[in-house]
């Protein structure tokens, strides 16, 4: 099991009360959302880093890789 920290942090009334009608566990909840949140941005300066070294991606490698991540099937026609 991964080591934690107790923090303190303040949200508007009106973001925990929503919060409390998906979960009872408000620190996994937020938790799962900072992870998604850290994978999102690691992701985004890695793709930045190769796009530095090999140029922008093209309408293909777009088109491609929104197929592989929602299942697009029509890979010629960039949306």
């Amino acid at each position: 099991m991964a080591m934690t920290k107790k923090v303190t942090i303040t949200l508007p009334v009106e973001l925990l009360e929503s919060m409390k009608t998906h979960t009872d566990n408000i620190s996994g909840y937020l938790a799962a959302l900072a992870e998604r949140a850290e994978r999102r941005r690691l992701l985004r300066e890695e793709l930045d880093r190769y796009q530095d070294e090999f140029g922008a991606f093209t309408d293909q490698e777009m088109a491609e890789a929104q197929a592989l991540l929602y299942g697009t099937e029509e890979l010629g026609h960039a949306a």
